[in-house]
């Protein structure tokens, strides 16, 4: 075993090592979160690596990496789209094994919380969180029956499980019954080549052409409830009630504050929409939709604060981009989020309405404070790369094949 692995890891044809990509999406929409952008990232810096991978993806996904020309990452897309999740289920559990037998693959890697159940190989399970089983009112019924059902027993199987936080691990070592020992807990990263400050007359053209104000909140995440996002509209308006006119000091009145919240619609989203219209806020709450990889950055810099009030997270991706481009930001002080931002930010219990409108206050208010927490925000980020996601994943490959 121990011989097949090193081939394996030195990237001989006869022995492969393949990645199950299939929540890979090549669709603009919710989908193209959480754990698309684990895979589309993971399989780039393995790919950076030099081994020779090959990944199995849906035909609608199979040219959203940009890899390089003389990328070692092989790409194969399957027979069928993997973008319904009844026809990704048909490919996990029957396509993929006749095709890890015709490759002669000794590792199966599924990237989406489910490897096949009937592999012909050993396989790792990557397991972003256990929302499904913590908070089921959050998710569709057939979604949280089928990984409910599917993960569990993936998970038992696999010879290690992969897991975005140490929260995460706790809850698969809890819910799924899996020995600690074979769960390894590996952090998210985050592009710093595209994340990081912006030019100040970047900031200043995108400001002006959005009408952003001085005392602007973003917030970025798929509407669906776990976002907690009417609680933050809540806040919001609490904010604007008590301080009408929020200004910085030493400078004459700003604009009145704002919220801008992006991302696309996913389910249950309709009590965002109602708490805008009941609390009267059309103008000042902004619904801006999906955001473009390209603008992502200067929303993160042109906005005062980033909240992040989620109820639950395997990891929490947005406030590490937005601790990367160098903005404070006031989040949650539940499950994994802690973990990802660190003492840089505040951090606050997401179902209270009062302490997140005064966490978002004191950054807007306190001059001193935003400027510390954006020196804090970006010592923290530096902490998360892609990279050191690629290298513990491989090394995560050698213990489920043998190799200490």
């Amino acid at each position: 075993m121990l011989a097949v692995a090193r081939a394996a890891l030195a990237g001989e044809r006869q022995a492969r090592i393949v990645l199950g990509a299939y929540l890979l999406s090549g669709t603009p929409g919710y989908r193209q979160a959480g754990v698309h952008i684990y895979a589309q990232e993971l399989l780039r810096a393995l790919a950076r690596t030099g081994h020779a991978l090959t990944a199995l993806v849906s035909p609608t996904a199979k040219d959203n990496l940009s890899l390089s020309s003389d990328s070692a990452l092989d790409i194969r897309p399957a027979s069928r789209t993997t973008e319904r999740p009844l026809s990704r289920i048909l490919i996990e559990q029957i396509e993929t094994p006749c095709v890890l037998r015709t490759l002669g693959a000794v590792l199966y890697h599924g990237l989406g919380f489910v490897a096949p159940l009937r592999a012909p190989c050993a396989t790792v399970v990557s397991v972003m969180d256990l929302s499904f089983i913590t908070q089921p009112q959050a998710h569709k019924l057939f979604n949280r029956t089928y990984l409910r059902l599917l993960s569990r027993s993936s998970c038992r199987q696999a010879a290690r499980v992969i897991t975005i936080s140490e929260w995460t691990k706790r809850d698969v070592v809890q819910h799924f019954g899996i020995p600690p020992e074979r769960v390894a807990a590996i952090p998210l990263g985050v592009d710093h080549g595209r994340f990081k400050p912006q030019a100040p007359g970047v900031i200043a053209a995108f400001r002006a052409k959005h009408g952003i104000s001085d005392q602007a909140i973003f917030s970025l995440g798929s509407l669906e409830p776990r976002k907690n996002l009417p609680r933050l509209i809540e806040a919001f308006a609490e904010l604007c009630s008590q301080a009408p006119d929020l200004a910085r000091p030493g400078q004459s009145p700003a604009a009145p504050a704002q919220l801008f919240i992006g991302g696309n619609l996913a389910w249950k989203y309709g009590a965002v929409f109602a708490r805008i219209k009941q609390l009267g806020l059309e103008g000042r709450v902004r619904l801006i939709g999906r955001v473009s990889d390209d603008d992502l950055p200067k929303w993160y810099g042109a906005c005062a604060v980033t909240a992040y009030p989620s109820l639950y997270e395997g990891f929490g991706l947005p406030p590490l981009e937005a601790m990367a481009c160098g903005a404070p930001v006031v989040t949650s002080n539940t499950s994994a989020l802690p973990e990802v931002v660190g003492e840089a930010g505040l951090m606050v219990d997401p179902a209270d309405v009062g302490a997140l409108s005064a966490a978002l206050r004191r950054v807007l208010t306190d001059a001193a404070m935003r400027a510390q927490m954006q020196t804090r925000s970006l010592d923290q980020a530096r902490g998360f790369t892609w990279q050191n996601t690629a290298q513990r994943t491989l090394a995560t490959y050698r213990h489920a094949l043998g190799e200490t």
